[in-house]
């Protein structure tokens, strides 16, 4: 993360902050739209305000929560969380998601389950989509398209045990290292054709992995106020192992992934139909 860069592209962007709510306000009203949804940018719900339409959160954290950890080094964020909180206050609903944080600033709170994505084909269905080898173990290297560069990809081509799979720029095999394009339009097919997830956390990879039940070999992600909640979501609702990130980075995967695989199943049953719970209720707002 670079905090700096951070700080300064939110105060160019909250600098010009009342000539695009006024821009998207007339966009709302001149194309008869009745409600936003939004994940979750603070404007939209100003905008939705001055246009005189419902707005509906859907939200594990808000931007205001995770700014305020870094406001004791950069006072810069202060004034921005303050804007930023008093949109956030203008939602007309907040639909929460399981783990959530930081969520007090919205005054009407409904819980709703997960939202994850379910694949509808088999492993050995979606190992032959992705021209995947059938009987080899099978790991995900999942972590949105950063920081790949850094991973250790010839100590991965020794693991001969694993093959490896990562999406990127265009196909490309080499050994046990798979690329598949990253314009996946059923990324959770290849969820479901592998047998581990090495990541940092984030909501969706988290959501997906409880989904399909796949183990997740973890690392960190630095000061980042919500890593401890999907930590704890791991923890209580998967099978899960932390690696130090200069483990990770030194390609000393072996041990953990072993240990991972080795270890007794933890899948307790868990709601998965947020998505449903949240369409309904939006439609029930924009009904009324």
């Amino acid at each position: 993360m670079d905090l700096d860069e951070t700080l300064a592209a939110c105060q160019a962007l909250h600098d010009g902050i009342s000539q695009i709510i006024d821009r998207e306000a007339t966009f709302i009203r001149e194309h008869d739209i009745n409600l936003i949804v939004g994940d979750i940018p603070p404007a939209c719900f100003e905008i939705a305000s001055q246009a005189k339409i419902p707005s509906v959160a859907v939200a594990n954290f808000i931007w205001s929560w995770i700014y305020r950890a870094f406001s004791r080094n950069y006072s810069g964020f202060s004034p921005l969380i303050s804007q930023i909180e008093s949109f956030y206050s203008k939602a007309t609903l907040a639909l929460t998601l399981p783990y959530s944080c930081g969520m007090e600033v919205f005054p009407n709170q409904e819980p709703i389950p997960w939202i994850t994505r379910a694949s509808v084909v088999t492993k050995k269905e979606a190992r032959s989509k992705f021209e995947l080898p059938e009987s080899a173990t099978i790991v995900l290297l999942s972590f949105g398209g950063s920081g790949l560069q850094r991973l250790p990809w010839d100590k991965f081509k020794q693991l001969r045990e694993f093959f490896f799979v990562v999406t990127g720029k265009s196909k490309k095999r080499d050994g046990n290292v798979l690329i598949v394009p990253n314009t996946q339009p059923h990324y959770e097919d290849l969820l479901r054709a592998v047998d581990v997830i090495v990541t940092k956390p984030g909501y969706g990879i988290v959501a997906d992995a409880i989904s399909h039940r796949v183990p997740v070999l973890y690392t960190d992600r630095g000061e980042f106020p919500e890593y401890p909640f999907l930590v704890r979501a791991l923890s209580d609702l998967a099978t899960a192992e932390f690696i130090a990130q200069e483990e990770l980075l030194s390609g000393n995967l072996r041990a953990y992934l072993n240990r991972l695989l080795a270890k007794e199943p933890n899948w307790p049953s868990v709601s998965l139909d947020g998505a449903t719970v949240a369409a309904d209720l939006i439609l029930t707002l924009l009904d009324r």
